[in-house]
């Protein structure tokens, strides 16, 4: 028993690997750059496409009540996504990087304990439409806002219901 104290504590001050800026949690370390600054451009198959439409849709989740997700696509915030609300966005084709942040909310303690963590991940977008879904993963200190490429039929059955 009194070695769970210790793992606790060693556990504790580990914290969310993915915030940076301990000072402010939602602010990178790095400098913003352009969307076309850090677009790396692939060429797709379909030579012709040269924009790839995105739609978010974030599914309602009872465990984020009180959080709104910031998304970002390279540092560039395109908008904030509530509770079953969708999101659409145009960019070059390209690799991108797909960002959730949430700002101040109430914190739920299933959420984990530092409430919900950045989330980035890149992604290939090269062609004419990408479909995603924001779905909340809880964890141990903090959860995420992961951002999942969805079938185009998979999004129409989310805006559905």
């Amino acid at each position: 028993m009194t070695y769970l104290l210790p793992l606790f504590l060693a556990l504790s001050m580990l914290g969310c690997a993915s915030i940076k800026n301990i000072t402010n949690p939602l602010k990178d370390d790095e400098p913003k750059k352009s969307l076309e600054e850090n677009n790396t451009t692939t060429k797709p198959a379909n030579a012709d496409v040269s924009e790839a439409e995105l739609y978010f849709y974030r599914q309602t989740d009872i465990l984020t009540i009180g959080q709104t997700v910031e998304l970002y696509v390279n540092d560039d915030e395109i908008g904030e996504l509530g509770h079953g609300e969708s999101l659409f966005k145009k960019v070059p084709i390209g690799k991108y990087e797909l960002i959730t942040k949430v700002g101040l909310s109430i914190s739920i303690p299933v959420t984990g304990f530092g409430g919900a963590c950045k989330f980035a991940k890149d992604f290939p977008l090269v062609d004419a439409t990408h479909y995603f879904k924001i779905k909340f993963s809880p964890g141990i200190f903090c959860g995420e806002h992961e951002v999942i490429e969805i079938s185009g039929s998979e999004y129409k059955k989310l805006k559905e219901k």
